[in-house]
């Protein structure tokens, strides 16, 4: 059975010093998992709640890597792969992720605020030469994160996007959860880091309780697609604010800034000339959700 990681199950681990990335390797490893439409327990109120920042890394200036594993073999038949192609592209400079902005790291003395500028998608693989697993589990997943560092190269500031195939997902999605990011160490000649990597199940698959049919699907998308965008928007704005779970902007009670908002009041937002289906993230500026900020 898998475990799902939420305030109580984090609330034993201590918050590690230290904001470069770096710093972080060799701290304890956390999954930390968006549950499925019928697990998210928040009611919908707000005030009062905030975000603490806890002495980790964030990603100051995000770019995020996909990595479609076994696809070409395996097959695409809901074209998951050109819709997350064509929203990475956009959501880079969007008012959706203009919402990280209000949250930072701290490098000894000095504040870095994150940054939301546009052409964050920074690369795209088809890995057709790692054979998938039928129930790929997190080592699995981390080592496909791994291989993508070596065929991108490594970006402290990257979120590694394991995008896994139709008919091979990690056990328990669709049933306990629909994503979920963690870190692995990365070891260089340049010393050890940490890489943020996240686990994309194919959502079609996970159905209704991972966003398909949520709402009303944009004009040119399939229903059966929503929650490809609603969970990999979440998982990417978590990524960027607490890349290594439970060391940057978290709340022990509501975990981070996209749990808190799950499943709530998703929309189609505009992210330049289109539409994609996505959920709010939390504003600690207005201690609400909000699908965009400024």
């Amino acid at each position: 059975m898998l475990a799902i990681v939420g305030c109580a199950a984090i609330s034993s681990m201590a918050p590690t010093t230290g904001s470069t990335t770096s710093a972080q390797a060799g701290a304890t490893h956390v999954v930390h998992y968006m549950r499925t439409r019928y697990g998210a327990s928040h009611n919908g109120t707000y005030s009062g709640i905030l975000f603490h920042y806890y002495g980790g890394p964030v990603l100051v200036n995000p770019k995020v890597y996909i990595i479609f594993w076994g696809y070409k073999k395996y097959g695409d038949p809901d074209k998951v792969a050109p819709l997350l192609e064509a929203y990475t592209k956009v959501e880079g400079g969007s008012p959706h992720n203009n919402d990280y902005i209000q949250y930072y790291d701290t490098v000894g003395s000095k504040t870095n605020y994150i940054t939301n500028p546009k052409g964050q998608q920074g690369g795209i693989w088809f890995d057709n030469t790692n054979p998938v697993p039928a129930n790929p589990d997190d080592a699995q997943v981390a080592q496909e994160s791994l291989n993508g560092v070596a065929k991108f190269g490594y970006d402290v500031n990257g979120s590694y996007v394991v995008a896994t195939p139709h008919g091979h997902s990690t056990q328990g999605f669709g049933t306990q959860f629909c994503g979920y990011h963690s870190t692995v160490e990365y070891e260089s000649k340049q010393g050890d880091n940490l890489v943020s990597y996240t686990n994309l199940p194919y959502m079609p698959d996970g159905g209704i309780p991972c966003g398909s049919n949520d709402i009303l699907a944009p004009k040119d998308e399939s229903g059966v697609d929503e929650g490809v965008t609603i969970v990999a928007g979440h998982e990417y704005g978590e990524s960027i604010t607490d890349p290594n779970p439970g060391t940057g902007w978290y709340n022990f009670e509501y975990d981070e800034i996209g749990d808190i908002c799950a499943w709530h009041d998703v929309e189609n937002v505009q992210f330049g000339k289109k539409s994609y289906t996505t959920q709010p993230m939390y504003s600690n500026a207005s201690e609400t959700c909000v699908q965009k900020y400024k």
